[in-house]
C-alpha cells in the first residue's frame, strides 16, 4: 500500500507545476540511512527518522513491520552500530559531542522486540564481533585520555556487559601509541595504527591473531601522494590506491617487504579511482569506483554482478543504483537508487525472484514536488584543459531569468557532484538557474589537474568558472547573474564580482576569506611553520602579490550589492575577514548587508540554522534583484503559501528571539507581518504579541520609537496597537495555531488588555484544546466553567476537565492534549484559584474535592496548623527548607520581595493526606479588596515543613494591606495574617 501511495504521489508530481519547496522539506535528515541485515537475515536494521525523531530500528524482512530498539535525542547522533549476534547490537553514538557506547540486548516475545541498553566505557570501542568465535569479541580501551594508548582485550559477551576488563584476556597491551585497532575476519589478522604525534608520522602494523610479533604493513606520513590500502591479495602483497607513479589515482599492487608499488591493476584514463573492493575470498579485485559525470560509478570484474547491475539500470532508468547491503545468505540485497533530481529510495531486492520492493524514499515529502535534473557539460579553459561543470535549470514556466554562479569550497581537493543537492533544489524551485564548476584544483581528475589549482586564488580558478559562465550564457538567456558561495566559494563570489563588475548584479560571500595575507597571522596558534607551509601550498607564498587577489584591497571595483554571511566562531575563515570586508565596503559607500551568526563556526551545524540561512539568502536575492514574491509564483496553492510562510517566519525568529542572530525589532516585525499575511499561524501569533508589547510600551512611555515603528506616532493611539495585536492573535487561531488560542484565552480572562470576557476566554481556550494544545488548555477551560457567572458556569464540566489522570489513561493516539510537567504545575495553580475565588454548594464542592482526591490522594480530613510564622521568606540551604527571616507588620515594597507563611500541620490520624488553599487578598488606596493570587499545597504527616509564598515583581507592588488566608478544602479558615505594604 505504501508503495502504491508513493507511486500515485509520484505521478501527481510528474504532471505538477514546479513550485517553491519549503526549506523544512529539503534541509532535514533522511528517513532511512545506515542500513544492514541482522545475522539471521530476519531483519533489516537502519537509522530511521520519523516525525523529527531518530531511532535505530529493525524492519521485518517478511512483514516490513518497523520496531524501534533505540531512540536518540536531538543532541545525539548515531555514529555506527554492529551486530555482535542475533540478540546483541553494539551502538556507538555521540551525546553533545561526547562519545558514548552501549550494547542493546534484544529479546523477543509474541513478535515484539524489547531492547535493554547496557552502557560501555566511553574510552573504548568494539574492534570486531569475531564471527568465527561467537563466544568472544575484540574490544579496545584507551589507557591515557590525552594521547593514543589503546589496549586490546578479548572478552566474552558477559565480561563486556559487566565491564570485567580486569579478568579479561589482554590480546595486546605492549604495543605503544596505538591510535586504532582493526581486524580482518577473512584472513584473521589484526591491524594496529600507531601515531607519533610530535613528528606527524605513523605506522600500520599487522599480525595473525595467534601470533605476538607485529610486522610493518606501511608507513604514514604527511606526503601529498595518495595511498589507501584496500586489502591483501597475497601474503606479502596489498592492493592499494595511489597516484605516486601516475597522474591519476590507480589501483596498484604493493609489495610489503620492499615497501614499493608494483604492477598497476587498474587505471582509468580520465578519473581518479575513489574506491575498490576485493571479493569474498580476499584474493581478487571485485570492483573499482570513480566519479564520472558527477556520479560515483562502480566497475565490476564479475560478469554475474554486471548482469545484475544491467538489470538495475533497466528497472531504474535514468538513475544510479548501488548495493548498500546484502544478507548473509546472499538471497536479499538492499538497493539504493538515486539521481540529481531524486534524493533516492531504498529497495529490498530478492535475488531469486528479481523483485524489488520499496522500503522508503529518503525524503517522502518531496514526492509532491517537481525536482529538476542537472546537465553535465565540459568547457575547455585557457590552458586547453577540459573542465567539467553542472547546470541545473528551473522549470521553463517558473524561471526568473537569474543565473546563480555557485563556486565550491576548498578549493584544493574538493569537488561538486551531480547528486541530489538540497541547496541547489531550494533555489532552482524558486526560479533560479544554478551553475557549479569543478575548476582547476578540484579532486577526481588527476594529480596534475589538482596541483594546477594551487596558488591560483583569483586567477586560474576564476578563469575556469568564467569560461563555463560564457558557454552557458551562449546557450541560455539570463537577465541577471549573482555569484554565491561559501568558504572558498565565498571568496570566489566576491572575486567574480570584482573581475567582472558589469556581469554580476549581486554577490553572496559565506564564511569566506577576503584578506589573503591575514591567513598567515590570523591567530597565534596558526603561525606554526607547518601551518604557514600548508597555507603557502594552497594560496601561494606570503608576499605583496597576494594583495592583488584579496577582495578587501580590490573592493573599489565592486559595483553590485554584497551580502556577507559569517560565523563568529569560525576558526577556518576567521570572522576578522568578514569584518574587514564589511568595513571597507561601507567606507567606500558600497551596498553591503551582513548576516552574522553567534555560536557558529565554518558553516551551520544544524538543520534549523541551515534553513534559516537559506531562507534569508533567498529573501536577499528577491529584494536585491527585484524579483517577484516566491509564494506568488505560478502553481502555488493556498496550503503551499502557508508552508512558504514558514521560511519567512524563520527569518523573523532570528531577529526576535535571543538566539544566534542579533535582534532587530523592526526586521522581526516586518518578516512576521509578511509571514502572517501568507497564513502562517505562529507568525500571526508572534506579530500579535509584538504589537501588544509595543502598545504597552507606548502607553507607559518606555520606548519612544515603538509607535513610529508600527505606524503609530501618538501615545493616545497605543490602544490601536494592542487591538491590532489581538486581531492578529485571532487570525492565528483561524490559521490553526493553538498557542494563539491559549494566549487569547488568558487575555480575555485577565481583562488587562481588553475588558474581561469569560465567554471569549472560554471560546479561545476551547479552540486551543481543539487544535491540540497541551492539557493546560483544558485546565483553563475548567477554571472558566468554575468561576465564570451563569450561563457559562458549569462545575460538573469543570471537574471533568480537571482530571489529568483520566486523560493520561487514554491511548497515546487519543490524547489530543498532551499531559506534561507544565500541565501538572498549572493544575495546582488552577485548583488554588478555583477554591480561593469561587463559591460552591455542597454538591459542587464535593465534585471538586473528588478531583483533588483522585489527582493527589488528598482528602478533606480535619487538620490544624501549628507554629505559624508570617513575614519575609527566604530559602535556607543548610536546612533545606524555607524560613521567615523578618516577621514585621509592615514592609517596604521592592522587586523580588517574597512574603509568606511557614507552618506545621497537625493531623488527627497517621497516613492522612491533606490539601490546603492559600488566598492572597490585597486592599489598596481605594479600599476595595481583591483576591489577586492563590496557592494549592498538599502533603502528609511526613512533610518536614509547609510553606505558602508569593514573590512580587516590581510592576505588581502597591501601597495598602496584604492578607494571606489559609483554608482547607471545606473553606474552613485555619490561619490568617495581614501586613502593610508601603
Amino acid at each position: 500500500m505504501r508503495a502504491l501511495i508513493a507511486l500515485c504521489l509520484y505521478c501527481l508530481a510528474f504532471y505538477a507545476q514546479a513550485t517553491p519547496i519549503p526549506a523544512k522539506e529539503l534541509f532535514r535528515s533522511p528517513a532511512m540511512s545506515q542500513v544492514g541485515f541482522s545475522p539471521d537475515n530476519r531483519y533489516i536494521s537502519a537509522l530511521i527518522v520519523d516525525e523529527g525523531k531518530s531511532y535505530l530500528s529493525l524492519i521485518g524482512v517478511e512483514d516490513k513491520i518497523y520496531q524501534h530498539v533505540g531512540a536518540f535525542d536531538a543532541d545525539e547522533q548515531l555514529n555506527e552500530y554492529v551486530w555482535i549476534d542475533n540478540n546483541t547490537l553494539y551502538i556507538s553514538y555521540s551525546h553533545r559531542g561526547q562519545a558514548r557506547q552501549v550494547l542493546a540486548l534484544l529479546s523477543e516475545k509474541a513478535g515484539k522486540i524489547d531492547a535493554k541498553m547496557v552502557s560501555l566505557p566511553s574510552d573504548g570501542y568494539l574492534v570486531d564481533p569475531l564471527i568465527a568465535d561467537p563466544t568472544h569479541v575484540l574490544y579496545a580501551k584507551n589507557r591515557y585520555g590525552n594521547r593514543p594508548s589503546n589496549r586490546l582485550y578479548k572478552l566474552t559477551l558477559d565480561e563486556l556487559i559487566n565491564k570485567k576488563f580486569n579478568s579479561a584476556k589482554f590480546e595486546e597491551k605492549k604495543l605503544k601509541d596505538v591510535a586504532v585497532f582493526a581486524f580482518d575476519s577473512i584472513r584473521e589478522e589484526l591491524f594496529a595504527v600507531t601515531a607519533d604525534i610530535e613528528n606527524m608520522r605513523g605506522e600500520v602494523l599487522y599480525r595473525s591473531l595467534n601470533e605476538s610479533r607485529w610486522k610493518l604493513l606501511f608507513e604514514i606520513d604527511d606526503s601529498e601522494v595518495s595511498f589507501s590500502p584496500i586489502g591483501f591479495i597475497r601474503d606479502n602483497t596489498l592492493a592499494v590506491l595511489s597516484n605516486k607513479n601516475t597522474d591519476k589515482v590507480a589501483l596498484y599492487e604493493f609489495d610489503i617487504p620492499s615497501q614499493t608499488l608494483g604492477s598497476v591493476l587498474y587505471e582509468h584514463p580520465k578519473y581518479d579511482l575513489v574506491g575498490a573492493e576485493l571479493d569474498e575470498s580476499g584474493k581478487a579485485v571485485k570492483s573499482v569506483r570513480y566519479v564520472e559525470n558527477g556520479h560515483h560509478v562502480s566497475h565490476f570484474f564479475d560478469n554475474d554482478i554486471n548482469q545484475i547491475k544491467s538489470l538495475f539500470s533497466s528497472a531504474f532508468q535514468g538513475k544510479e543504483t548501488v548495493i548498500s547491503a546484502h544478507s548473509n545468505d546472499a538471497k536479499q540485497m538492499l538497493l539504493f537508487s538515486y539521481a540529481s533530481d531524486d534524493p533516492g529510495s531504498y529497495y529490498l531486492f530478492d535475488v531469486q525472484s528479481k523483485k524489488a520492493d520499496l522500503l522508503t524514499e529518503l525524503y517522502p515529502d518531496l514526492i509532491q514536488h517537481q525536482l529538476q535534473p542537472t546537465e553535465v557539460f565540459s568547457v575547455t579553459n585557457t590552458a586547453g584543459v577540459e573542465v567539467e561543470a553542472y547546470l541545473t535549470l528551473p522549470d521553463k514556466q517558473s524561471g526568473n531569468g537569474v543565473l546563480l554562479v555557485m563556486p565550491h569550497g576548498g578549493p584544493i581537493g574538493v569537488r561538486d557532484f551531480n547528486y541530489f543537492n538540497s541547496e541547489v533544489q531550494y533555489f532552482v524551485s524558486r526560479g533560479f538557474a544554478i551553475l557549479r564548476v569543478n575548476f582547476r584544483g578540484s579532486e577526481g581528475y588527476g594529480k596534475q589537474f589538482l596541483d594546477s589549482g594551487k596558488g591560483e586564488f583569483g586567477k586560474a580558478i576564476e578563469e575556469d568558472i568564467t569560461a563555463a559562465v560564457t558557454q552557458v550564457r551562449k546557450q541560455h538567456k539570463f537577465n541577471q547573474m549573482c555569484a554565491i558561495g561559501a568558504s572558498y566559494g565565498g571568496y570566489s563570489s566576491l572575486m567574480l564580482a570584482i573581475k567582472h563588475p558589469d556581469d554580476y548584479q549581486c554577490a553572496v560571500g559565506g564564511y569566506g576569506i577576503y584578506d589573503l595575507p591575514l591567513l598567515f597571522n590570523a591567530n597565534n596558534f596558526k603561525v606554526l611553520e607547518e601551518y604557514r607551509e600548508s597555507v603557502s601550498k594552497v594560496v601561494g607564498e606570503l608576499s605583496d602579490e597576494l594583495i592583488k587577489y584579496s577582495p578587501v584591497y580590490l573592493a573599489e571595483a565592486i559595483k553590485s550589492p554584497v551580502l556577507l554571511v559569517a560565523g563568529k566562531m569560525d576558526r577556518i575563515a576567521d570572522f576578522e575577514h568578514s569584518m574587514r570586508m564589511e568595513y571597507v565596503l561601507n567606507k567606500l559607500g558600497k551596498e553591503v548587508e551582513t548576516l552574522y551568526y553567534e555560536q557558529t563556526g565554518h558553516g551551520q551545524s544544524s538543520w534549523y540554522w541551515q534553513r534559516h540561512e537559506s531562507a534569508y539568502v533567498a529573501d536577499y536575492l528577491k529584494r536585491t534583484l527585484v524579483l517577484g514574491e516566491y509564494h506568488q509564483m505560478q502553481g502555488v496553492n493556498d496550503e503551499l503559501v502557508k508552508q512558504l510562510g514558514g521560511d519567512t517566519v524563520l527569518i523573523a525568529d532570528g531577529f526576535h528571539f535571543d538566539n544566534r542572530v542579533e535582534n532587530d525589532r523592526l526586521l522581526a516585525l516586518k518578516y512576521y507581518r509578511e509571514s502572517a499575511n501568507m497564513g502562517e499561524g505562529r507568525a500571526a501569533y508572534n506579530l500579535g504579541n509584538l504589537l501588544v508589547e509595543q502598545g504597552l510600551e507606548l502607553k507607559d512611555n518606555i520606548t519612544i520609537g515603538a509607535g513610529v515603528m508600527a505606524g503609530v506616532d501618538d501615545k493616545e493611539n497605543a490602544q490601536a496597537l494592542i487591538n491590532e495585536g489581538i486581531e492578529w492573535g485571532d487570525k492565528a487561531v483561524e490559521f490553526g495555531y493553538a498557542g494563539a488560542g491559549y494566549w487569547l484565552g488568558i487575555v480575555y480572562e485577565l481583562g488587562e488588555l481588553v475588558e474581561q470576557d469569560w465567554g471569549q476566554s472560554l471560546k479561545y481556550f476551547t479552540a486551543a484544546a481543539e487544535l491540540e494544545y497541551d492539557a493546560r488548555a483544558r485546565l483553563r477551560m475548567a477554571k472558566a466553567y468554575c468561576l465564570a457567572p451563569a450561563p457559562i458556569r458549569d462545575v460538573q464540566r469543570c471537574s471533568e476537565l480537571l482530571s489529568l489522570s483520566d486523560l493520561e489513561k487514554l491511548p497515546t493516539d487519543e490524547q489530543r492534549n498532551a499531559v506534561t510537567s507544565k500541565s501538572y504545575k498549572t493544575l495546582r495553580w488552577v485548583l488554588g484559584d478555583i477554591f480561593a475565588k469561587g463559591d460552591y454548594n455542597l454538591d459542587e464542592r464535593t465534585l471538586l474535592k473528588n478531583v483533588v482526591q483522585q489527582e493527589y490522594q488528598a482528602s478533606d480530613v480535619k487538620v490544624d496548623l501549628d507554629d505559624v510564622e508570617f513575614g519575609e521568606v527566604t530559602y535556607n540551604n543548610y536546612r533545606n527548607r524555607y524560613q521567615v527571616t523578618d516577621d514585621a507588620k509592615s514592609f517596604v515594597g521592592r522587586d523580588k520581595l517574597s512574603l509568606g507563611a511557614v507552618f506545621n500541620v497537625e493531623f488527627e490520624h497517621e497516613g492522612e493526606n491533606v490539601a490546603l488553599i492559600g488566598k492572597w487578598i490585597k486592599q489598596g488606596a481605594s479600599g476595595k479588596q481583591q483576591v489577586f493570587d492563590s496557592s494549592f499545597v498538599y502533603g502528609d504527616a511526613d512533610a518536614k515543613s509547609w510553606d505558602i509564598r508569593y514573590t512580587f515583581d516590581e510592576d505588581e507592588l502597591f501601597e495598602g494591606t496584604l492578607t494571606l488566608e489559609i483554608s482547607d478544602l471545606n473553606n474552613r479558615l485555619l490561619a490568617s495574617k495581614t501586613v502593610e505594604l508601603r
